[in-house]
């Protein structure tokens, strides 16, 4: 979290203060440097300039929100195939219920890794992680004999979906290092910072330029901040929302 505030602060004062020192780099250039002709060729090159930051920033906010929207996808996923496992587990029979208290275990495991500042229930102090639970339900489901044609389609069916969440599990944990490229943003605000110099330049100096200049880098440094924040899904301020998996969790209460 502090690493994303620090990310919109740093767009922020190098965005701004580019426009402030363009405003003083202005004041003492000679005048001759600052002709019509001087400024439309400026101009016509921060324009250049511009475009490819604004393609850069938009394709940034694309990226980040397209992860974000991956992992709430994913979530719901999950948890729908959390709550299809207990009910197969709840056909099978009075068999399960070994089961079916470490799919209740591993959800737990799963919440409060996913999302540790969430008021929900804890981990016990000795159980395994989240992926060895998720391994011993799949050993259990394995090991079980089916009594009827029933229960061998049910069993079938719960070790497709155990599949299933192995697999996202370890998709998941893949994902983990799959960031936004963060020398881009770094470029990005070298290139803002000299295209606000370039408007301090020729822009006269009084309050409402630099008013103007400050609500500009403010609404930047915002969209750095949530480039920054939503390459975090699980972090920050916006967040995919827990609420799938508790609802799964609490269904597996339900008998």
């Amino acid at each position: 979290m502090l690493v994303v505030f620090l990310y919109a602060l740093v767009a922020f004062s190098v965005i701004f203060g580019g426009g402030i020192l363009g405003l003083l780099i202005g004041k003492i250039m000679h005048e001759r440097h600052r002709g019509d002709a001087t400024q439309k060729v400026v101009q016509t090159a921060m324009g250049t300039v511009s475009l490819v930051a604004a393609l850069v920033l938009g394709l940034l906010v694309a990226t980040a929100k397209d992860k974000f929207d991956t992992n709430n996808k994913q979530t719901e996923e999950f948890a729908a195939r959390l709550m299809s496992l207990n009910r197969e587990l709840v056909n099978y029979g009075p068999d399960t219920d070994s089961i079916k208290s470490l799919l209740r275990k591993y959800t737990i495991a799963k919440i409060a890794a996913s999302w540790p500042s969430e008021n929900a229930p804890k981990p016990a102090p000795g159980d395994p992680q989240g992926w060895q639970l998720l391994e011993n339900i799949r050993q259990d489901l394995r090991a079980m004999v089916p009594h009827s044609e029933a229960q061998r389609l049910v069993l079938a069916s719960a070790l497709e979906i155990t599949a299933d969440l192995t697999k996202a599990t370890w998709l998941q944990v893949a994902q983990e290092s799959d960031h936004v490229p963060h020398p881009f943003v770094v470029v990005l605000m070298v290139w803002l910072c000299v295209l606000f110099i370039s408007f301090g330049i020729f822009a006269p100096r009084n309050a409402t330029v630099v008013a103007a200049l400050f609500v500009c880098a403010v609404a930047i440094a915002g969209a750095v901040f949530l480039i920054v924040d939503m390459d975090e899904p699980f972090k920050g301020t916006v967040t995919v929302s827990p609420a799938p998996m508790q609802d799964a969790l609490a269904r597996m209460s339900v008998p």
